[in-house]
Order: structure tokens, then sequence, then C-alpha cells
């Protein structure tokens, strides 16, 4: 086979145990996908919509097992890959497994599995995790504005959605996530897009609160570790217990909820610093005058001697391009 679209061959042996097996140099998904101007748009707009779930075709159970090997995909100008693939197919499932995808410097491996649901529903379930280094490269691959930088990332997810493996949509998807990133930054960018992938815009909300953080600069808020958990249904996603987030200077803690259909936030944001070495005083007062002014008094009286307690807890709501950041205790 060799065309615009694609590079490669098909075997086809029916006496084998995997009959079909597809090679590929190239694929090209410019002519099988539309074109995305608005690449942050498109995308929330894209994983909101529900459509009506698709059941699973008389076709799956006649499909002979087999292998996908594709070299280089393609599309607008940007290239991922190797992908690889086995499936197995019965006359009520399609399995993907091992299922496996090169995203910069970032791979995602697992399983998909597409299984009739009852007659004329499906159900899509999947297994995928992420492994590698900078989880910015793989965004960067799909278009996608790059919210965070990472030396280390690890990520596992299991998510199950009505319909075909193409139909996933986040208001009606189910599941959990786990994220451990190490040695990286938030960048600061004012997209949906950012607040999505970060859960908020941390570098937004220590601007925000007038913090200066030896460890802020233009590029970003730097962090050491990032780890948390979160579950994934109707649309809302939220944190099972604090995402901790340790920075050179600092450390936050996330918990609470985002309204990935609505767009909104409702956390509980802890900042634990050494307030005589890098968070002056003068802009603890600025962004919580109240804790603020009993913390200058108290540095006064002890000095050092507080540097290693004082922790600050706000309260984040409302929608995540604007969230309303109010003072609610600090320790």
């Amino acid at each position: 086979m060799d065309s615009s679209l694609l590079t490669g061959h098909l075997d086809y042996r029916p006496m084998l145990e995997e009959p079909l097996d597809i090679s590929l140099q190239r694929l090209t998904l410019d002519g099988l996908l539309p074109a995305r101007h608005d690449g942050v748009g498109a995308f929330l707009d894209e994983i909101d919509v529900a459509t009506d779930p698709a059941p699973l075709p008389n076709w799956v159970g006649q499909l002979p097992h087999g292998r996908l090997r594709i070299a280089d995909i393609q599309y607008q100008g940007r290239e991922m890959g190797p992908l690889t693939a086995r499936w197995q197919s019965g006359p009520d499932r399609l399995s993907v497994s091992p299922l496996g995808l090169t995203l910069g410097q970032v791979t995602a491996h697992g399983e998909m599995i597409w299984e009739s649901a009852g007659p004329g529903d499906s159900l899509t379930r999947s297994r995928i995790s992420l492994d590698g280094r900078d989880l910015g490269s793989a965004l960067e691959k799909f278009g996608q504005p790059v919210a965070i930088r990472s030396g280390e990332t690890r990520v596992r997810s299991q998510l199950a959605w009505p319909g075909a493996p193409w139909q996933f949509a986040l208001a009606r998807s189910r599941g959990n996530i786990e994220v451990e990133l190490r040695n990286g930054r938030f960048v600061n960018l004012e997209s949906p897009t950012a607040r999505l992938v970060g859960l908020l815009n941390v570098d937004n909300l220590v601007r925000r609160l007038r913090m200066d953080f030896s460890d802020v600069t233009g590029q970003g808020t730097a962090f050491d570790h990032v780890v948390g958990t979160a579950t994934l249904y109707g649309g809302v996603l939220e944190t099972q217990g604090p995402v901790h987030i340790s920075g050179p200077a600092t450390t936050f803690t996330l918990e609470g909820t985002v309204d990935l259909a609505r767009r909104e936030l409702d956390q509980r944001l802890g900042v634990t610093v050494p307030v005589s070495s890098s968070l002056p005083l003068a802009a603890v007062i600025a962004g919580a005058p109240v804790v603020g002014g009993a913390l200058f008094i108290a540095d006064r009286l002890f000095g050092r001697a507080i540097d290693r307690v004082t922790r600050i807890h706000y309260r984040v709501r409302g929608p995540w391009t604007s969230p309303q950041i109010t003072l609610e205790a600090a320790e």
C-alpha cells in the first residue's frame, strides 16, 4: 500500500493465530480528521459533547485477531509514534491489548476494551498509563498549550464510558487517575486547557496572592514533586485526599473538586512557607492582611522560630478563568 494517506503493507494468513498483520511506515491523518484552528476551544468542546452511544457492530465478531504497527503518525505538521497494538475479537467484545503509543518524551501503554452492554448499547473501558520524562512534550504532540513541564512523569488511569472508544465525553465518563510528577514547573498560561491539565493554574494563584517566592519566575512555578489521586464522575474531577505540590521554597496542597463540564473550581488551597526566608512578610500582609499582621508581630517576637510552622489556607471557588480566592485560616 502506497498513497498520500499511508505507506505500508497488510498480510492476511488465515492459518495463523493472528491472521491479520498491518504494518505501516506512515499514516497521515489530515485527510481523515477535520482541521482544528482553535486547539484549546475545540479540544474542550469535543470532550464535552456526549453523542448517542453506538452499539457494538456485528462485524466485531467476524474480525480476525491481529496486530497493528505504525512507525510514524502525522497530523497538521506534527509527528507521533510509533504505535503498536494487538487485538482479539469475539461476538460481544473487541479487546486491544497491549496498546502502546509514543508521544514526545512520554509513552502511553495499556489496554482498551469495547464490549456489548445490552441490546443496542456498548461500553468502552480503558486502563492507560503514561511513563517518561516531560509531560509537556506529549501535549505539544496534540497541539495543546503546554501548561506543565516535568522531568519525570508517571500517570495511571482507569476510565469507562458508554459507546465506542472514540465517543469519550467528560459528562458521562467515570474512573480514577493517579499522577506523580518530578522536577518541573507549572507554566503560566491563560487558557482553559492549562487549568484542565493542572486542576487549577498554580502559578496564577501565586501571582494573585502576591507571594514573592524565590522559585517563581517568568517561566512559571517550579516544583520538585507533585502527587495526587482523583476520581472522575459525571464531568466532575474530585481529589481523593490532598494533591501535594512540593517546591524548592514552599509546599502546596489542593483538595476539592473541578467541574470540567461547567469549568468551575471548588478547592481548598494550603500553603506552607518558611516566612522569614522565602516569603516576605509584606507579601503575606498584602495577600492576607489579618494573617499577615499576626505573622509580622510573631516574627518580631520569635524570629526564625516560626520558619517551619506557618501554613495558610485559602478557599478557591468559581470559574477557573477567574476564581474567587478567600482566606480561611492560618496555623
